[in-house]
């Protein structure tokens, strides 16, 4: 197999997330294209969605790489699926696949586990000398149908060994706002919820401070974001690389980080944040609740929070505060007082994030082997939708209360509450948090009665619902959903699949009108949705082109799209023609 180009691929979350206007990548597939262009091999890097990629991107590797987070792992799938139709390899990597090989690989042809940075250049070449890869350590495959799982690392990468990640490599390098470095891997606190002692291990891998400021001197008047887990965990070497900062005068403008309370407790460390540019510190204060606390195996508490916050603002760095809501011990009331801590505290700014069982914590075990998940749809774990029972309260006051949390704290009159703490930054960040919030809770308006269908029984049929809807619709096998002169639909529900049978002649009146119905009937991001499509005519080319952004758009409000049609036909060529991106949708050819 010849492979020259390679392109790797970091699929957006969808939808409205707490990052969406940082526009900062995260540094896996920088650092594996970096030792893959210094192998030789054409590196090109890209990130977005089905709406943003180019088909004709992707259609000139002979070999792509995806990386998944767990919320990313349906567009991921997606990606993973359309690539492979069109016969080009596909191996996905990243925490998700590593904890989920199972359900990672049905979609690619290589899942790569735990870290990459080797075993990815000794997969590719093993693909172009075509030799089997049951030697590569953490590579998952297919071999006569069946999946075939390597043994995994034994030990971890030497973090001094990577070169420095090759940032000039990604498409959108031009239009970076933050560029990110990485200190260390690894975290020994073991928070239940957290998949990065499970991903990296439980020892701190540091990089030598020199290497460091070798890379920092190209960010020289920039803004960058420390990347580690826990930027201050060895305070001795991060002041030392701070002073090495001040001594070569390779300052940022501006400079953030991951951070414990305890950092307030170092007085020398923070004069040095103030005197390098350290603008803003993360914080993971996860919760004010003792009970909630202990279950997150998190040692600290709510003196040592307000002493971080104070000590911080004293040298002029703000606070980001991070919550996570629906712990063991949280109550509606709980949660309402986490709303004034943050408030009386005057961190400057939070994220209220729901309590996510990532496949690979303790957590995910625990609430999966005590039936407590409410759903394995991943887009849905993004730390903004209810994912599993909660312990004092139910699902649904969880969701509830976590978007009146953030539109408390977000509301105009606190706008100006820090400005003469940390700046008129501060300002605008809780202005953005106000529309932000605004925007993500209509967007997302479906998603209580989707818990709703989440909490009960299996075997219950739940009537479909839209948002437009005044009353719920129930279907049958084979009710017409349009019936009209040249057009006929049926439409038919088993499970949370739809199916829809479109037959005659698609004009723009009866495509309207379908879309109209199908508007009404479908919850956003709620079912699966399956469209045959054999011996589908149009009335003009117009027709065509509004049918395919037509199906293109109804993609993007279901989990799956599959379009059957028969090969004989042409439909998939009229489909693909007038869609700029990747389709949302998937073309599946029926067997007469």
């Amino acid at each position: 197999m010849n492979i020259n180009k390679i392109v790797l691929i970091e699929p957006k979350a969808p939808g409205d997330h707490v990052y969406k206007t940082i526009n900062m990548p995260r540094l896996g597939l920088p650092l594996l294209g970096t030792i893959l262009k210094k192998a030789g091999y054409a590196v090109n890097i890209l990130l977005g969605d089905s709406d943003s990629l180019s088909p004709s991107d992707i259609m000139s590797a002979d070999l792509v790489g995806i990386s998944t987070t767990t919320s990313t792992a349906p567009e991921a799938y997606r990606i993973a699926r359309y690539t492979k139709s069109k016969g080009i390899p596909v191996v996905i990597g990243g925490i998700h696949s590593t904890f989920l090989p199972e359900d990672a690989l049905p979609h690619a042809d290589f899942v790569i586990r735990g870290e990459a940075e080797s075993s990815f250049l000794e997969l590719v070449k093993a693909l172009e000398e075509e030799k089997n890869p049951a030697g590569i350590t953490g590579v998952s495959y297919w071999e006569n149908g069946e999946m075939q799982h390597n043994p995994g690392q034994t030990c971890w990468a030497d973090v001094n060994s990577h070169p420095v990640p090759d940032l000039t490599l990604m498409d959108n390098y031009l239009e970076l706002s933050i560029y990110p470095v990485v200190t260390s891997r690894g975290c020994p606190f073991d928070c239940s919820f957290c998949s990065v002692t499970p991903m990296f291990g439980k020892k701190f891998r540091y990089r030598d401070n020199e290497l460091i400021l070798d890379e920092l001197a190209q960010y020289k008047d920039k803004k960058i974001f420390f990347v580690d887990d826990n930027f201050t965990a060895n305070k001795k070497r991060t002041k030392e690389l701070l002073q090495g900062m001040l001594d070569r005068q390779i300052l940022p403008i501006h400079w953030g980080g991951q951070v414990r309370v305890d950092v307030a407790r170092d007085p020398e460390l923070l004069d040095l944040m103030q005197r390098t540019n350290g603008k803003i510190a993360y914080i993971g204060l996860e919760s004010i609740n003792p009970e909630t606390m202990k279950s997150y195996n998190k040692s600290q508490d709510v003196e040592e929070i307000k002493e971080a916050v104070r000590c911080l603002h004293d040298h002029n760095v703000a606070v980001h505060g991070m919550f996570i809501f629906g712990g063991e011990g949280d109550t509606v009331q709980t949660i309402r007082e986490t709303v004034d801590f943050a408030l009386h505290s005057r961190i400057d700014t939070v994220q209220f994030m729901v309590l996510v069982p990532l496949p690979g914590t303790p957590l995910y075990e625990n609430l999966s082997a005590e039936g407590r998940l409410l759903t394995r749809d991943w887009q849905f774990y993004d730390g903004h939708h209810v994912v599993h029972y909660p312990n004092k309260m139910s699902p649904q006051q969880l969701q509830q209360e976590t978007t009146l949390a953030y539109k408390r704290f977000y509301a105009s009159k606190y706008f100006l509450q820090n400005v003469l703490v940390t700046g008129g930054k501060t300002a605008l960040y809780r202005a953005l948090g106000w529309w932000l919030i605004r925007h993500w809770e209509k967007q997302n308006q479906n998603y209580q009665h989707l818990l709703e269908k989440f909490t009960q029984p299996e075997e219950t049929s739940v009537p479909l619902l839209g948002q437009k809807a005044k009353s719920a619709l129930v279907v049958s096998e084979k009710t017409p959903l349009l019936n009209k002169k040249n057009l006929q639909v049926n439409v038919s529900v088993k499970k949370d699949v739809i199916y829809l049978r479109v037959k005659g002649i698609v004009n723009k009146s009866n495509l309207k009108e379908l879309y109209r119905q199908l508007n009404q009937m479908v919850p956003a991001y709620s079912h699966k949705l399956v469209v045959n499509t054999e011996g589908v005519k149009f009335a003009s080319d117009k027709a065509a082109r509004r049918f395919s952004l037509y199906l293109n758009n109804l993609g993007g409000r279901v989990r799956r799209l599959e379009v059957f049609c028969r090969v004989e036909d042409g439909l998939h060529n009229i489909l693909e023609k007038y869609i700029p991106s990747l389709p949302r949708f998937e073309v599946l050819f029926t067997n007469h």
